[in-house]
């Protein structure tokens, strides 16, 4: 008898540990991991490995896939509302943002090239050009589609255009020659090309004080958008972190968010996923920093404006410069000079295309675009359209 007396003790303090055990290490554990996104945690097992397979270790089991299962539940309902809130506030943000850019834009085309007053539009258009681009990097996170729908567009109106959306713009360098300036790139890709270059060249020049250099390169498979730097290379550590953040596929977990410096990749990756190019940070820069290479696949390239558009597009130059059609040179072939301030612009005529209805096989927008007010993506792509581009074969450098 007082040897059952003696084991039943033995027993009930032994699960009085194990529930101590759970209370005080593994449910930690769990929170770090599930609710506060900690990674190299792991959830220990029993503490009394003799209690494996009998129900209390059943009993704590279920207690903790229940727990999993609350914050995930949790996590996911505060993530769907909090998104949804922020597209829609960021919606009616980005349509007025685009509507002072246009009425600066419109103002720009009235006045001569190259005076003060043109300068201080251009000066009033960056900050709106970046205030934009904020906001489209909350619209990705926040698993929406860009915001806006571009017509096909050249690599030399891609990389002016990402150049154009950070601040030290002119310390970026981009020499192209015909065969690689001007390829065409699918308008339903160029904004999400152009955002995720915009990264690339952010993080190139706030981690290091010279030039970046930008280059177009053909290969077997399509082109590359190649970006070199100078600053500090990345540690191995460094380059593991950004290749997670380039593979993820799912939207921004608004209840663990990241440093917020630290979006670029997150922004990246979402793009990635959802249309087909590709980015790589894994290389060494000649010049000792990092090489960030972005890859567009063959099936990407698009064709271009045709002949009757690109008139369309001279008879709307002409028309809004008020100069005759005898005396004008074509907008294409205008020098844009951005020695003496920021990169300018042109309008171009605009292509509403729904941006769900890309080529077959192309992805669908996770939100309805009716949600945007009317007349917006109109108003949209007449401004992103309206990059300016350097002649074919001319360099950009500053």
């Amino acid at each position: 008898m007082e040897e059952r007396l003696r084991e039943a003790q033995q027993h009930a303090a032994a699960l009085s540990a194990e529930i101590e055990h759970l209370a005080t290490v593994r449910l930690p554990a769990l929170v770090d991991t599930q609710a506060r996104g900690h990674r190299g945690i792991t959830v220990p097992g029993l503490k009394d490995e003799a209690l494996k397979g009998m129900p209390v270790d059943d009993h704590h089991q279920t207690v903790l896939d229940l727990c999993t299962e609350a914050i995930g539940l949790t996590r996911e309902t505060i993530g769907l509302a909090a998104r949804s809130s922020v597209r829609d506030l960021v919606d009616e943000a980005q349509t007025y943002l685009v509507r002072c850019q246009l009425a600066v834009i419109d103002e720009m085309n009235k006045v001569p090239e190259a005076t003060a007053f043109q300068q201080g539009l251009m000066n009033i258009d960056h900050p709106l050009t970046r205030s934009v681009h904020t906001l489209q990097r909350l619209r990705i996170l926040a698993g929406s589609w860009p915001g806006l729908q571009r017509a096909d567009c050249t690599f030399a109106e891609i990389v002016e255009s990402a150049r154009g959306r950070i601040d030290p713009y002119l310390r970026v360098h981009y020499t192209h020659e015909p065969i690689s300036g001007g390829v065409w790139v699918e308008g339903r890709v160029v904004e999400p090309v152009t955002i995720a270059l915009t990264e690339l060249l952010s993080n190139a020049t706030s981690y290091s004080d010279g030039k970046v250099l930008v280059e177009v390169q053909q290969t077997q498979t399509g082109w590359v958008i190649v970006v070199d730097d100078s600053g500090l290379n990345m540690s191995p550590q460094q380059r593991s972190e950004a290749e997670r953040l380039l593979s993820q596929q799912t939207v921004l977990d608004v209840t663990t968010v990241p440093d917020t410096l630290s979006l670029g990749f997150p922004v990246i990756g979402r793009l990635m996923a959802a249309y087909g190019f590709r980015v790589d940070v894994s290389s060494t820069s000649p010049y000792g920093g990092v090489r960030a290479v972005l890859h567009v696949p063959r099936e990407l390239l698009g064709t271009g404006p045709t002949q009757e558009e690109q008139e369309a597009e001279r008879r709307e130059a002409r028309a809004a410069m008020g100069v005759s059609a005898l005396t004008e040179t074509p907008a294409a072939e205008t020098r844009p000079d951005s020695s003496r301030g920021l990169p300018q612009r042109r309008r171009r005529t605009p292509r509403t295309a729904d941006p769900a209805a890309g080529r077959a096989g192309g992805p669908a927008p996770q939100e309805d675009p009716e949600a945007f007010s009317e007349g917006f993506a109109g108003l949209a792509a007449a401004i992103r359209d309206g990059e300016d581009q350097h002649p074919e074969g001319e360099p950009t450098d500053d």
